[in-house]
């Protein structure tokens, strides 16, 4: 399991985190997903082996958001 944070520019509100949220929940692989409005970031836990880093960032992005960085 790997954990990353995706930092996030574009949400303007928690119904934009609840997008995110519920987008990246879909992906197979991913065991947890929190995303803050407040700090515009999503934490996501999941299994390298099933999903990548780099698509879970095009699926943060798909509505319109921008991943800036990860961690």
């Amino acid at each position: 399991m790997k954990n990353t944070i995706f930092r996030i520019e574009g949400l303007r509100c928690d119904g934009c985190a609840s997008t995110v949220k519920t987008l990246v929940e879909k992906e197979p692989g991913v065991k947890a997903v929190s995303v803050s409005f407040a700090s515009g970031e999503a934490r996501v836990l999941y299994d390298p082996g099933i999903v990548t880093e780099d698509r879970l960032a095009t699926t943060i992005e798909r509505p319109g958001y921008r991943v800036t960085a990860r961690q």
